[in-house]
């Protein structure tokens, strides 16, 4: 269904599958703070192997967020 839909909404050159929407909802969720735990409850995973893949890939995005929220900018 997800295809169909990706189709007649001309979306092109990206997946449109629930495999490409838990992954880009993985993403965001992680681009927004979310934590691991967080993260591994609401995917329903039952190990941090799979949550760790999405932290990794999105590192950098991470390494941002925590600059932003890190208990160090409380020192200053």
């Amino acid at each position: 269904m997800l295809i169909k839909y990706g189709k007649s909404a001309d979306i092109e050159d990206v997946g449109c599958s629930p495999h490409t929407f838990r992954h880009t909802f993985a993403k965001l969720s992680v681009q927004n703070g979310a934590g691991i735990f967080e993260l591994q409850q609401i995917l329903g995973h039952s190990s941090f192997e799979i949550v760790k893949v999405y932290v990794n890939l999105f590192s950098n995005d991470v390494k941002d967020k925590h600059r932003e929220f890190t208990p160090l900018n409380l020192l200053k």
